[in-house]
């Protein structure tokens, strides 16, 4: 109740554009505080599938090879996706077929 009147007094008072740009800013001083819950962020959008490995530990703040042992030490399976393997056939087609 009272973060909401906070939140209605600075848009009013022009220091933020909406509500959304308040809970945005929120946000990134929360993340930029906080760093760990980039982490925390990054594993459970990767567990959920939502982003690769690299953007993850991009989103992180860490090197690949960092992320994927943090995945190991938390038991996380890492996932690796691939063409069908129709598509593979066509391809090793294409590369027999070059002179």
């Amino acid at each position: 109740m009272i973060q909401d009147m906070e939140m209605n007094a600075l848009v009013k008072a022009g220091i933020f554009h909406s509500r959304t740009e308040v809970v945005k800013e929120a946000l990134r001083l929360l993340f930029a505080t906080r760093p760990q819950l980039n982490v925390e962020a990054a594993v459970q959008l990767y567990r959920e599938g939502e982003i690769t490995l690299g953007r993850a530990a991009e989103m992180a703040g860490i090197t690949r090879w960092e992320f994927e042992t943090l995945l190991m030490d938390r038991g996380i399976t890492r996932f690796v996706t691939s063409d069908s393997t129709e598509a593979l056939e066509r391809q090793v087609g294409r590369l027999q077929s070059r002179p």
